[in-house]
């Protein structure tokens, strides 16, 4: 009997390790995946994203940047409002993701999704002129934005078609891409490089980005080929509309036009705090398929004009 209850006795003890090592490890990491087993206090939340930041971002950390991130650790911990805590994380971003880094409130980002443009369709001369602005948005809105766009280009045929990036500030680039899938060749896209210097390959298959942005499935996807396409960039073309020139850039049939982009050519993941701020961390940089690496590295259009889209009409018609 007494036997019979020691080992009642050691069951239950070891259930509750197990329960309270359980608890342990989900309040300790579950904030690393958005679960709380309860809400953290504004200094805490601001610790889980310094460790996110620290541990992601693209820079290196030198004996400097040590000791101004322990700083500001040390700074958060003495504040208990995240209207004070922003700007010490803001300072992180810099110093381990540079300028493509940002902080956006809850208040932010919910005016990013209220504002959600549409692409702009238009056919004049049987040539499809297609203006791609930047993306943020619900998944419904990105399955809209990528369908607009779609079934127009293979609604007919045309002499030539132009991609409009200009002032597309980027966003999310997965609807973009499959927007403009019929012109995409499938494979690989080009490499995500981070700051240990592994890397990651971003493909295209179909209308489906994988490893990078919202992945949209239209179904099987005709490809467009031997067609003339004309892609418009200026100098606020930045960040995910600078990495849809890159994949447009691997059909063969595709000049740029304009003037040389933002040069936001890296890559941001999204940490989400628990009250809804989300932090933009730069995590990688791009290598071409050619090897090229860029680093929030400009891109230079093949013809530089102040009138792209009077060129690539041009262009296009003498093209046929």
């Amino acid at each position: 009997m007494k036997k019979h209850k020691r080992l009642i006795t050691s069951l239950a003890v070891s259930l509750l390790i197990i329960l309270f090592g359980g608890i342990y490890i989900g309040y300790q990491y579950g904030p690393n995946f958005n679960f709380y087993l309860v809400p953290p206090t504004p200094k805490r939340d601001a610790m889980y994203a310094l460790k996110r930041i620290s541990a992601t971002g693209i820079y290196p950390e030198n004996h400097a940047q040590k000791g101004k991130l322990k700083k500001i650790s040390n700074e958060i911990s003495k504040k208990n409002n995240y209207k004070n805590i922003y700007p010490l994380l803001d300072q992180a971003l810099t110093i381990k993701g540079g300028k493509h880094s940002s902080l956006e409130t809850p208040k932010e980002v919910k005016k990013d999704i209220s504002q959600y443009k549409e692409p702009t369709v238009r056919v004049k001369n049987n040539i499809l002129y297609v203006h791609l602005p930047e993306f943020v948005g619900s998944t419904s809105q990105a399955k809209k934005y990528a369908n607009t766009v779609y079934h127009k280009i293979i609604k007919q045929k045309y002499t030539g078609i132009i991609i409009d990036l200009s002032n597309n500030r980027g966003g999310d680039i997965g609807p973009m891409l499959a927007g403009i899938s019929p012109i995409i060749p499938n494979g690989k896209l080009f490499e995500l490089v981070n700051a240990a210097n592994k890397s990651t390959n971003v493909t295209f298959q179909g209308s489906v980005t994988n490893n990078m942005g919202t992945k949209i499935d239209l179904g099987k996807v005709k490809k467009v080929t031997k067609l003339p396409i004309a892609v418009i960039l200026n100098r606020w073309t930045a960040s995910s509309g600078e990495l849809t020139v890159l994949a447009l850039k691997d059909n063969p049939s595709v000049k740029t036009f304009g003037g040389n982009s933002a040069g936001y050519t890296s890559i941001n993941n999204t940490y989400t705090m628990y009250n809804g701020t989300q932090l933009n961390i730069t995590t990688d940089k791009i290598r071409k398929n050619n090897g090229q690496v860029l680093f929030n590295s400009k891109i230079k259009p093949d013809f530089m004009t102040k009138e792209p889209i009077v060129k690539a009409k041009e262009w296009i018609v003498n093209h046929n």
